[in-house]
């Protein structure tokens, strides 16, 4: 019985040891899509305060995040690209109707239809759509009429998306090497890719 209970006790241990080193792989693995995001929200940021004297650039590090996912290779750069602008689109439909009708459930509603009819009628795809639908929402519920202008917002959009993709330049994932992160035997993992695969 007593060796029964330690070759348990070994068996438990040697599964912990492989779960925990498969998810430290998975962690080494998103390094540079982490620290992508990371720089790119962060610089962003700075740009817009200190450079084009911006007081609350809240759409900055986000675009720049979020573009950060997408802007990997040229497929992806171009649903970057429609990513900038569906947050811009989204921003100014928003910030003018909001100076007008102001916020509430029936604002929101209508902001969200009229952005994602002028992003289908202007051609756009399924993110440039979805993005002015989500920033109109961000417009609405987090910012009040008068408290800064759409254009100050627009560009601040524009400057987080121009930001990731330049972190993305300067700092490609290609260059660090990604170790295999396959999932030990019996692990209850419920997904075998990371996020640094695209």
């Amino acid at each position: 019985m007593a060796a029964a209970g330690f070759w348990a006790m070994l068996k438990t241990r040697s599964r912990v040891s492989d779960e925990l080193t498969h998810r430290l792989t998975r962690w080494r693995n998103s390094a540079v899509p982490i620290a992508q995001a990371a720089s790119a929200a962060g610089l962003a940021w700075l740009v817009s305060v200190h450079v084009v004297a911006h007081r609350s650039p809240f759409f900055a590090p986000i675009a720049a995040v979020i573009c950060v996912g997408l802007a990997v290779d040229q497929r992806r750069l171009r649903r970057a690209m429609e990513l900038i602008v569906g947050v811009s689109l989204g921003v100014g439909v928003g910030d003018v109707l909001i100076s007008i009708i102001g916020t509430g459930a029936w604002q929101i509603a209508l902001l969200v239809a009229l952005a994602m009819s002028i992003a289908v009628l202007l051609d756009g795809g399924a993110i440039i759509t979805l993005q002015a639908a989500v920033s109109t929402i961000l417009v609405a519920t987090l910012y009040f009429p008068g408290e800064t202008s759409g254009v100050t917002r627009m560009v601040d959009a524009a400057l987080g998306g121009a930001t990731a993709l330049l972190v993305v330049a300067l700092l490609p994932r290609t260059a660090w090497p990604v170790r295999d992160a396959t999932p030990p035997p019996n692990s209850t993992s419920r997904e075998n890719e990371t996020w640094c695969g695209g």
